[in-house]
């Protein structure tokens, strides 16, 4: 007998360049295409990720919704009309807006299987938002199961949403491990992104902004014969160069990188630092592991979650604490190397591949029990 085909709907705001933008564009093109057919929604607008999508063959549709403040029933209609036309069977939401209406217009749309993801905490930093809260526990009970990208967002969903466990599932974010694992000397991958040949360099890939930390970075750096090399784009650049030049400190910042470029930076480092103040489930550190590098990360439940003991951690913002990690770990090769092995044992803990089949089952587990398998 034949299997049936499901439909999926991912729905989004939008899909520029970033983390959870990312990790829908791999995770889709991870489906088993004998099972399920795939297609995509940004309920604002498009983006570089979208294109993307499109480009690999995904349908993907914009409604250009959310363009005000307040409440959009019009993005909840536009969904509606969109999930009865394409006969949607599998319904899944990332981040609060399309959560929001995603559920809501999934929901009257009798959607067979309602399943949004939460990619990031609560405290962000800000105190948690009381309408978000009530929305998020009233939509709980719209859907089949929540998925959370670590076991930290998940607490917090627990927490403030007052979610049940039994409703809760933990998939953590995935990594094309065999593109990080390339065969590129070292000096031939620095000579390649325009970087210094020689010398020790220690790298950090994230957003310019106050959650990465990146200032923390730059400034235990100071008086250490490194050379800090930072791949990402954001509001902060012009402050960080300034953090670096009054701290007398070597920093190279790449600006974003394609994700085709990620592999090849990530060679060139000795070092990967990632001291981030707050994380849902941080990819860069896992792509940092699949790498093989040894890791410093600043000691928040998420990256420990990843790290386990395949790196070293610091107290978030201590940069004297930051400076002597790193000053140990490049004045102990033995040490590095040891890193170096555990690394590379972590990271299949978090490949793209365990990724999508944990949504396969997810999906199968769900679909059984409403008897549609």
């Amino acid at each position: 007998m034949e299997r049936r085909v499901f439909h999926i709907l991912h729905v989004i705001s939008s899909l520029p360049v970033g983390g959870v933008e990312h990790m829908i564009l791999k995770v889709v093109q991870g489906y088993d295409a004998a099972r399920y057919r795939v297609a995509v929604c940004c309920i604002r607008e498009g983006g570089e990720i979208a294109d993307e999508l499109q480009r690999l063959g995904f349908t993907v549709f914009v409604l250009g919704r959310m363009k005000g403040r307040g409440f959009d029933g019009g993005a909840v209609r536009d969904l509606y009309r969109l999930i009865k036309k394409e006969r949607i069977d599998i319904l899944r939401t990332h981040q609060y807006h399309a959560n929001l209406y995603g559920r809501i217009a999934g929901t009257l749309a009798r959607v067979p299987v309602i399943i949004p993801s939460f990619h990031n905490l609560y405290r962000s930093p800000e105190k948690p938002k009381m309408h978000r809260r009530v929305f998020n526990y009233l939509l709980s009970f719209l859907s089949d199961r929540l998925v959370a990208v670590s076991h930290a967002v998940a607490d917090d969903v627990m927490r403030y949403d007052r979610v049940t466990p039994d409703k809760l599932t933990v998939i953590h974010n995935g990594v094309a491990t065999e593109k990080f694992r390339i065969d590129v000397r070292k000096e031939d991958a620095r000579k390649g992104l325009g970087l210094p040949a020689g010398g020790f360099l220690i790298g950090n890939a994230g957003r310019l902004s106050e959650q990465k930390g990146q200032k923390y970075l730059i400034r235990a750096a100071a008086g250490l014969a490194v050379h800090v090399v930072i791949a990402g784009e954001g509001g902060l650049r012009t402050d960080l160069a300034a953090v670096a030049d009054e701290n007398h400190v070597a920093c190279t910042f790449l600006g974003m990188l394609s994700p085709e470029a990620m592999p090849l930076f990530m060679r060139s480092l000795d070092i990967f630092c990632f001291p981030s103040v707050w994380e849902g489930m941080p990819s860069a550190l896992a792509e940092a592991l699949t790498a093989g590098l040894p890791v410093v990360a600043s000691d928040i439940p998420p990256n420990r979650e990843v790290v386990g003991d395949a790196g070293m951690l610091f107290p978030p913002g201590d940069e004297a604490k930051l400076r002597e990690v790193l000053a140990a770990l490049m004045n102990s090769p033995g040490q590095l190397h040891a890193l170096h092995q555990k690394a590379a044992e972590r990271a299949e803990l978090f490949s793209i591949r365990r990724t999508v089949k944990a949504y396969e089952a997810l999906f199968e587990d769900v679909l059984r029990g409403k008897g549609l398998a």
